[in-house]
């Protein structure tokens, strides 16, 4: 995304925070479950595909995803606008309620039973999942600062002001924050060997 196109959609996002999302959010904060629910209908799909990158796992993310709308249900009344967006109050429960969910959970894989495919293309699809696994590691061995912020650009396609708001810190740090964390996943990689 080009520096145009990323003012471009900043902008969008102040427009549409001022004009429709703040009225919501203050009819919300009073208890109007309509409004609430148009702000759900608004930030579910994108905060869904947050928890998704993060945790892989559809079913994972959608319960996450519920709890994260139901804690700013629960919350919704003490919110205050502080110059950070709406949007971003719902990315740092998000990303709370996903730290959560890992510290109290422990991943497992069961190996058995798994067959491969055996098509032409089999191979081109285990060495791309090979590929994702290891950068998909590398990632996990970053600090969660540097993870967030590579993910928020990368896989969601936040600009650097968006990000800043969703992790409560200035443009410019986030710049510098993600040369750094593009510069220690490089190491991460280059540590195992590269990727497949």
């Amino acid at each position: 995304m080009d520096q145009t196109e990323a003012r471009r959609r900043a902008a969008a996002a102040a427009d549409e925070e001022a004009g429709i999302i703040r009225p919501l959010v203050d009819r919300a904060k009073e208890g109007d479950a309509d409004a609430f629910g148009a702000l759900y209908d608004r930030f579910q799909p994108e905060i869904l595909r947050y928890l998704l990158v993060r945790t892989r796992d559809r079913e994972v993310a959608e319960d996450l995803a519920q709890q994260v709308f139901l804690k700013a249900w629960r919350a919704v009344p003490r919110y205050q606008h502080r110059g950070a967006p709406f949007r971003a109050w719902l990315y740092r429960m998000a990303h709370n309620q996903m730290v959560d969910h890992f510290r109290t959970s422990r991943p497992t894989t069961d190996l058995e039973g798994i067959d491969l495919p055996e098509d032409p293309e089999a191979e081109a699809r285990v060495l791309a999942a090979e590929t994702n696994e290891a950068l998909q590691d590398a990632l996990g061995r970053l600090s969660d600062d540097h993870r967030q912020v590579l993910e928020l650009r990368f896989l969601m396609e936040k600009s650097a002001r968006e990000i800043g708001e969703i992790m409560g810190r200035k443009e410019v740090t986030i710049r510098g924050l993600q040369m750094r964390a593009l510069q220690a996943l490089r190491r991460e990689i280059e540590s195992t060997g590269g990727l497949p």
